[in-house]
């Protein structure tokens, strides 16, 4: 427990010397990186928690097409909001972090959070009913074309 918090505690100020250190070596390069960085958290916050909206509303109004896997749904939104937030800190290390948060889990996302799935894929049940078109004549007699 004691080293998780070192951990938390040393790596915002490793980051903060890192930043630092690159800031002076590479300059006004690094600072547009650091404003990239922040607009692509700001954006992904945005995305997540509209992400998040929509799982809730489908699952508010019971719509089980898109709120079936409403749990990796909701993950998969708090993971971008934590890594958009992440990106939003200024920083390298965060940022590192932060991608490492949207690519490792990537496996996490199967496809029973796409809906659900049907027992057999090789069989498509659907009923059709056949509908005959009554044509009636123009006035001068001529049938008109489909």
């Amino acid at each position: 427990m004691l080293r998780i918090f070192w951990i938390v505690l040393l790596l915002p100020l490793a980051d903060l010397l890192l930043t630092a250190f690159l800031l002076g070596h590479y300059g006004t390069p690094f600072l547009l990186w650091l404003l990239v960085t922040a607009l692509a958290g700001m954006l992904l916050i945005g995305l997540a928690k509209s992400g998040l909206r929509a799982t809730l509303m489908a699952l508010q109004t019971g719509n089980t097409q898109v709120a079936g896997g409403s749990l990796w749904r909701i993950l998969a939104s708090a993971r971008a909001f934590f890594a958009g937030a992440l990106l939003l800190f200024p920083g390298v290390l965060s940022d590192v972090v932060a991608l490492v948060v949207l690519l490792l889990p990537a496996h996490l996302v199967s496809a029973s959070a796409v809906g659900p799935r049907a027992a057999n894929d090789d069989v498509i049940e659907a009923e059709f009913h056949e509908v005959r078109e009554v044509r009636t004549p123009l006035e001068d007699g001529r049938t008109p074309r489909p």
